[in-house]
């Protein structure tokens, strides 16, 4: 028996695994993280970042090492199952050639794609990095018939196919920033709150000012030619330092004046009035705090697509998707969110739609994303600012108003019906 035979047909099946359990360990890690250990100053962690700086020369030697691996070991099947035919006594070529099929396909498949590509992408990180130096030295040895192939394989898109090949190095995307944060998240829980923090600016190019901003129909606004003395009280009244002004029609803001202002005396609304920008709803809040940067302000007026008001947002309003709720003068310290009983809550008519869903499993019907908190999705569905000990039903829940502004609900009371 030629047990050299027996050496070199493992010694391709092992390669075979290897390859295929590299490719899947390399493809299933994120890139930024596989740089970031050049910073390291380890030879592992060089060789990693040599990985991820050179992702096709590292994809392009698992691939032709496997070609090899591959070649070889189909050549070899038909003289290591050459006794086991003896053995079976089976002389016609035709059925030792199909057997030599099945054995190689049962043994590829199980043993060489769902085997290892399932253990390396489990365990994708520690077996890249414990296989680098190995994987190193294939790559070094491999890199010109790499190359090579590359070279031949562009002439052949370029000129034969006339196809268009960007070479270029992919940029790190948000979904290599995404699984690098989810497995920093496991491994500390004390860095939780960076977590959440970076998942959320992950997630603020794709926020619509219409999502965060301060609906129409809880505006505090008064007209440009309001006499001083009533805007006085107004801002004794709502204890708000910013007042929205309009003319005519809150359709056709034209500013806010700050309460500060008051001191230096104004004869009239307009001597005293802050110049406000004007944002489409569909503009997305990274846009809108660059334009707030550039422009030195700090609020904006947003309108509709027919030109109308759709509310209005601050800086603050921007931030809080950011870095979550922020106190200020117009939240209050605590909104309420009680279940009185099975069937029946009592919540602030400011809170959101979204966290009364998910905290209390309230479920409203669907809106037309105009509306945020459950103020404004019951004045929009009542169309008008309801008294206090109103009832009011709406799908399959009844709304008794607690308490309510001249703006918006404050309290409500919610009850679900059989």
């Amino acid at each position: 028996m030629d047990w050299s035979l027996y050496v070199v047909f493992s010694l391709s099946l092992l390669a075979m695994m290897f390859f295929t359990g590299m490719e899947m360990a390399f493809l299933s890690s994120s890139r930024f993280s596989l740089e970031l250990n050049k910073h390291k100053g380890t030879a592992k962690g060089k060789f990693l970042s040599k990985f991820a700086s050179h992702p096709a020369l590292f994809l392009g030697t698992t691939i032709t090492c496997y070609v090899i691996a591959l070649t070889i070991f189909v050549l070899q099947t038909s003289e290591v199952l050459k006794p086991t035919m003896r053995f079976l006594q089976i002389e016609s070529r035709s059925i030792q050639v199909s057997l030599e099929i099945v054995f190689n396909l049962i043994i590829i498949i199980l043993f060489v794609e769902i085997l290892p590509r399932a253990l390396f992408r489990a365990h994708s990180y520690k077996l890249l990095n414990f296989f680098a130096r190995i994987m190193n030295f294939f790559i070094n040895i491999c890199s010109s018939l790499v190359k090579g192939l590359f070279d031949l394989s562009f002439w052949i898109l370029k000129y034969v196919f006339a196809a268009r090949v960007d070479d270029t190095k992919d940029p790190f995307n948000r979904n290599d920033l995404s699984v690098l944060f989810k497995n920093s998240s496991k491994t500390s829980h004390e860095d939780n709150t960076s977590y959440k923090l970076l998942e959320n600016a992950q997630e603020l190019p794709k926020l619509k000012i219409r999502q965060c901003l301060i609906p129409r129909k809880e505006i505090i606004a008064v007209d440009i030619h309001t006499p001083i003395e009533q805007l006085v009280a107004k801002i004794t009244e709502t204890k708000l330092s910013k007042i929205i002004i309009y003319e005519e029609t809150i359709d056709n803001i034209v500013g806010y004046i700050h309460e500060l202002d008051l001191f230096r005396k104004p004869t009239s609304i307009e001597s005293i009035l802050i110049k406000i920008i004007a944002v489409p709803e569909s503009m997305n809040a990274v846009t809108l705090l660059e334009k707030f940067s550039k422009e030195a302000k700090t609020m904006a007026w947003v309108v509709d697509e027919f030109g109308g008001t759709a509310g209005v947002i601050t800086i603050e309003d921007v931030l809080e998707e950011l870095f979550g709720e922020i106190l200020d003068e117009y939240d209050t310290e605590h909104f309420i969110a009680k279940q009185l009983s099975e069937s029946e809550y009592l919540f602030s008519g400011r809170l959101e739609l979204d966290y009364i869903a998910h905290k209390f499993n309230v479920i409203f019907e669907e809106d037309d994303d105009s509306t945020e908190t459950l103020s404004g999705y019951i004045i929009n569905h009542y169309e008008t600012i309801p008294k206090q000990k109103d009832r009011i039903i709406i799908g399959q829940y009844e709304f008794d108003i607690v308490t309510v502004s001249d703006t918006r609900i404050e309290t409500v009371k919610l009850k679900k019906l059989n």
